[in-house]
């Protein structure tokens, strides 16, 4: 068995050998990383506001959230089995999120653009259907990254640290990321005991100092994906496979009972950060 690498990616990388891995997720991560350009031009020219920060903050914050994901996603193409995204299951893996994303970043920019809010809004019928279909689309797009575990775990086994790391990444942030962020939608708002705005919150992130905030917690939980990944490329090559799958495990296990403390302390009322 060959051990697993993830794909040179310097700045000498053609964008036709990006595009080949998977089409879908390439236009996606470049939809997404554009979206956010225009949504930080928006955050500077438009001087509304939406619970103390911008119209345009979400908008924002979710293009680069799903642009981050659909990199990673990317990356991670190159490792599935030759072939694979020309198979029946492999076009509805990979075409699922890229469908679901685009149907609720669609609904989370228009709200922004008319100043709205998109979750926890229930104030009409259409954004009540609106916000449980958002709902249902991020949970396709958790699901299906534990598809694609199986598909590399079948594709490569679990002794080596990469693909180990991957694996575990890809279902801890079903789990967690999915988990809390179905919490998270089931309230009325991501304020725990905290004044309901975002003003003032932790920078960038603009979470509650004040109280508890659920947000913490999705957001460690949906990153997984990419943090056991780069502690894996982070150990030393000197490292035997064992040795290196065991700290990939022992990290695993650290990070997802760091994620679920940052729940607890969310219910609890207590800020992340003051």
């Amino acid at each position: 068995m060959q051990t697993a690498h993830l794909p040179a990616t310097g700045v000498f990388l053609h964008w036709r050998t990006l595009r080949s891995w998977q089409p879908g997720w390439f236009y996606s991560t470049l939809a997404y990383f554009t979206l956010m350009l225009l949504c930080m031009v928006g955050q500077g020219l438009d001087d509304r506001l939406l619970h103390g920060v911008s119209v345009w903050t979400k908008p924002f914050k979710f293009s680069l959230s799903l642009w981050v994901y659909f990199a990673t996603l990317l990356l991670i193409a190159p490792l599935t089995p030759e072939g694979f995204f020309n198979r029946r299951q492999g076009k509805v893996l990979a075409g699922l999120p890229v469908v679901m994303a685009f149907a609720e970043m669609a609904y989370i920019t228009y709200q922004g653009a008319m100043g709205e809010a998109s979750h926890f809004n229930v104030s009409s019928t259409f954004h009540a259907v609106a916000y449980s279909l958002m709902g249902f689309g991020a949970t396709c797009m958790v699901v299906v990254l534990v598809w694609l575990a199986v598909v590399l775990a079948r594709e490569h086994g679990l002794n080596q640290p990469l693909i180990l790391s991957i694996v575990v990444g890809l279902v801890a942030t079903c789990i967690f990321g999915g988990g809390f962020g179905g919490y998270l939608g089931a309230q009325s708002a991501h304020w725990v005991g905290a004044a309901a705005t975002d003003a003032n919150g932790v920078a960038f992130f603009n979470w509650a100092r004040d109280g508890g905030d659920l947000r913490v917690a999705h957001f460690f939980g949906m990153h997984a994906m990419q943090a056991l990944p780069i502690f894996a490329l982070l150990l030393p090559r000197t490292f035997s496979n064992n040795t290196a799958c065991t700290l990939v495990l022992a990290f695993a296990c650290a990070y997802c009972a760091f994620t679920t403390m940052t729940f607890v302390q969310a219910v609890q009322g207590l800020p992340f950060i003051t």
